[in-house]
């Protein structure tokens, strides 16, 4: 069954939308949905004062049979999909920060851009953008360890990520078709991070395990990692290259045993510098 949200007019400051879940929807009537509560701002509001609500006029009791489709969406709308556990979210425009939140299954696509956190702590499910997304995309949050980032699931960027991809992932996979800005999969210590374009400065730093693929250029590479061979292509997570990647071990700092791999013909300045143990592992 499926449930369709239309904002009605275009909000001005951010909206807490966490109740736009499969599984606050679960088991209410229509009039239900339609008084649960939001905070526009700081200010208490329902569904209705910002969204046209309609669906069926009982809800089931089951989430994973819920869809919750949004049109018109804005990237003021935060907290979308709120430790949903299943069920779909369908987005048709841009949505706001925190974005699936520490969702533990089912699906979010947003066909629009998304802002920062996205898919923050998850734990299972899938997330798929069709946009850009801002940063932390499945990292932890301030102050918290490594590895308390997302744990499980998958979310696939088909534009471009800003910096901290990833940030201290215990698990999971990020899959970027574009390019990530700096720090992509620092303080990873499980988990798979593939940027098919290129990363900014020290991609994987500080990790202790996990794989940080980039198949474009790096700006810049932390000199804490040891270079372990070079492999004439690579295929990762049904992701293949067909060019050469130079392996890493690292990071050093953090007595890592993360994977780093980058692409050897886009990064032969920096490669440079492991000249002598390249032509050894050739």
């Amino acid at each position: 069954m499926s449930y369709v949200l239309k904002l009605v007019s275009t909000p001005k400051v951010l909206i807490d939308a966490r109740s736009i879940s499969p599984n606050k929807f679960a088991g209410k009537s229509l009039d239900e949905i339609r008084k649960l509560r939001i905070l526009e701002g700081g200010a208490e509001a329902t569904l209705d004062t910002l969204f046209s609500v309609d669906g069926p006029s009982k809800a089931s009791q089951d989430p994973n049979s819920i869809e919750i489709i949004i049109e018109n969406s804005s990237n003021k709308l935060c907290f979308i999909g709120y430790k949903m556990s299943g069920g779909k979210i369908v987005v048709k425009g841009d949505v706001g920060h925190f974005t699936g939140y520490k969702m533990s299954n089912g699906s979010i696509i947003v066909h629009g851009s998304a802002r920062n956190y996205l898919g923050c702590k998850m734990r299972g499910g899938s997330i798929e953008v069709f946009g850009d997304v801002g940063h932390r995309a499945g990292g932890k949050l301030h102050g918290e360890k490594s590895g308390k980032g997302m744990r499980g699931g998958t979310i696939v960027i088909h534009g471009n990520a800003g910096s901290y991809l990833g940030w201290g992932a215990g698990g999971g996979a990020i899959i970027v078709d574009g390019n990530a800005k700096n720090f992509a999969g620092a303080d990873i210590t499980s988990g798979t991070i593939v940027v098919k374009g290129s990363a900014g400065i020290y991609p994987g730093f500080g990790m202790s395990g996990g794989r940080v693929v980039v198949g474009g250029r790096v700006e810049a590479m932390s000199p804490s990692f040891y270079i372990d061979s070079i492999v004439p292509s690579l295929k990762v997570r049904g992701i293949s290259f067909n060019k050469p990647f130079a392996t890493f071990i690292g990071d050093v700092l953090s007595s890592g045993r993360g994977v780093l791999q980058i692409s050897y013909e886009d990064n032969k300045n920096i490669i440079d510098v492991y000249k002598q143990f390249l032509e050894e592992s050739i």
